[in-house]
């Protein structure tokens, strides 16, 4: 529902929805430019020049970019409606869906917070792969050619073997972007299941095997060809992952031009590291999954809950229909694996039994019968059967499709990116829903919660510094996984920690919209008084909201020449370095 209408005029051209912008700005600017080829047709909005507007926010630090920068475009061709939105400016109206006449309205968001033990799972692993993500040395992370740097760090040359070049002392900056991607990728399949990070270990070390063996043969595989790969529709990390490891996408060069001794020496250190890190995984797969064993005790509470609350027997299965989200498919696999054992042992999931089906990867036409089974009345055809009542799934489920027949959604891993989890809650918090309260779990584990977060957002200042050093923020074609703000991030993850559903309620973006301004401007133009003051003012008005935690600062207004609008500046009472004043 917090989907962005884009209108030209009085009709309605297309669709931009929050992720429009995957890489930088100037996504946007070529969506508009779609449908804008005029340069100057904002002119009258004080914009001569669309791809200067654009130019200039792209100049700005990526750590004051603010919505602000482009409002003035934004607000001539958007219409932004959260569902806060809805409810306060169209209570009372009524909708058509499916054919039957309903007044709109949505359920109440509840988030639940589930604690887990990180620790308890892998004792000790959290320690050692923080110190080889770098988090406890002050040497460059993203650096692969730290010739004296522990053994017990990883180095990534393998992805970065331009520093090795006896021809050069730079690397390729996007070499280092990818092995950063790497590095987060590593530490968030590491949270979200010891399976999913076993997998990743295991391919990366086949990788460094077959590039050592290349190596052997006086060849030196490099990521050239990476530059020529473009995501498919399957889980992005899954498909960055293959694309790093996979040999025909590699670059081929003659090991003469290398320094062969150094790079092997590295490869080699990080390869008996991942070794290491696959063997102390393998060893605790007899141990009990807390992670797992919590998510049994969710779905029991469900199950009662909905036992305990349903009048019929259809809508005792509505209440306790489930989608468990996880970003990644190993983890899906792995969770699948585990609760089929679970449903069938635990007599208090017996309700789930033969009633459980996954959805991930590209096989559209098993996802779309999984949809359909598991939500007939709302997104299947006539004569649908209801079959599954829990869907394990990744977030090919997250967008377009309707499953408000469900009442619970179960987020599995940390919610590293909020906006994900405004999607998916999208899914069963829609208009047409019987429910009264729809649930959104998040897995947090609480005890390493800060060290994680802390990690990322050192791994994440490394990546935001080698997309600077570049000038772009595009990593591979197609990958659009990196998180702008791992700031605002922490910020709404905290707010989920302490079961905070304002996130939900506001559609997660923080964008200013125009249409809000103008609704409450003519809500309070409706007293007569009031109107008649406004509208008396000898030079015009003008109105905002307040924000807390803003410098505080002047706005001078000033009408030039015969231009119909007036110019308005912004001047803090304590200039910031660099900052310039803007419209």
């Amino acid at each position: 529902m917090t989907c962005t209408d884009v209108v030209f005029g009085r009709d309605k051209v297309g669709v931009v929805d929050r992720h429009t912008v995957n890489n930088s700005l100037y996504d946007l600017y070529n969506l508009i430019s779609y449908f804008v080829t005029n340069d100057a047709a904002f002119a009258d909005s004080g914009i001569p020049s669309l791809k200067g507007y654009f130019d200039r926010a792209m100049a700005v630090h990526p750590d004051e970019l603010s919505p602000e920068h482009l409002f003035d475009v934004i607000d001539r061709v958007a219409v932004r409606r959260t569902r806060r939105f809805v409810r306060h400016y169209y209570s009372g109206d009524r909708v058509v869906i499916n054919g039957v006449t309903r007044q709109i309205s949505f359920p109440t968001p509840r988030v639940r917070r589930v604690d887990y033990d990180l620790e308890e799972a892998l004792p000790g692993l959290f320690d050692q792969l923080a110190t080889a993500l770098g988090a406890h040395s002050d040497d460059d992370p993203e650096s692969a050619v730290n010739l004296t740097a522990p053994s017990e760090v990883l180095s990534l040359a393998r992805y970065v073997p331009s520093g090795f070049r006896l021809d050069s002392d730079t690397e390729e900056q996007f070499e280092q972007q990818n092995a950063g991607l790497l590095r987060s990728a590593l530490l968030k399949r590491f949270e979200s299941s010891a399976y999913a990070f076993q997998r990743t270990v295991e391919k990366m070390i086949a990788s460094h095997e077959q590039f050592l063996s290349a190596l052997e043969h006086g060849k030196v595989l490099t990521g050239d060809a990476l530059r020529e790969w473009s995501a498919s529709d399957s889980d992005e990390m899954d498909a960055f992952l293959e694309a790093l490891q996979d040999e025909t996408l590699a670059g081929i060069q003659d090991a003469a031009d290398y320094d062969v001794t150094a790079l092997r020496r590295a490869i080699q250190a990080d390869r008996d590291l991942l070794k290491s890190f696959h063997h102390q995984v393998q060893q605790h797969h007899a141990s009990a999954d807390t992670k797992i064993i919590a998510l049994i005790e969710e779905l029991a509470a469900i199950a009662q809950q909905a036992a305990e609350e349903a009048i019929t027997e259809d809508d005792e299965r509505d209440k306790r229909k489930i989608l468990v989200f996880s970003y990644y498919s190993d983890t899906v696999e792995h969770i699948h694996g585990q609760l089929q054992t679970a449903i069938e042992t635990d007599p208090r999931l017996a309700c789930y039994r033969s009633r459980l089906a996954t959805a991930s990867g590209p096989d559209g036409h098993g996802r779309a019968e999984v949809i359909a089974g598991f939500a007939p009345r709302t997104a299947g055809g006539d004569g649908e059967e209801d079959r599954y009542d829990l869907i394990i799934a990744t977030d090919v489920l997250a967008e377009g499709v309707n499953l408000q027949q469900a009442r619970h959604i179960i987020n599995y891993d940390l919610p590293w990116n909020p906006m994900r989890l405004v999607q998916r809650h999208g899914r069963i918090d829609r208009i047409g829903s019987h429910h009264r309260e729809v649930y959104l779990r998040c897995f947090f584990p609480d005890r390493h919660l800060e060290s994680l977060l802390g990690l990322e957002d050192k791994l994440q200042r490394k990546l935001k510094q080698a997309a600077a050093a570049t000038g772009v923020g595009e990593v591979l074609p197609g990958y659009t996984g990196r998180d702008v703000s791992i700031t605002e991030t922490r910020t709404e993850i905290d707010r989920l920690r302490r079961e905070d559903a304002t996130l939900l309620e506001e559609g997660g973006a923080s964008a200013l919209s125009g249409e809000e301004y103008r609704r409450q401007l003519a809500a309070n133009l409706n007293n007569p008084l009031t109107r008649r003051t406004v509208l008396e003012l000898a030079w015009g008005s003008g109105s905002g909201f307040v924000r807390t935690g803003v410098q505080p600062g002047l706005v001078f207004c000033a009408r030039i020449g015969d231009h119909p609008k007036p110019w308005f500046r912004y001047v803090p009472l304590t200039p910031r370095p660099d900052h310039r004043t803007r419209r």
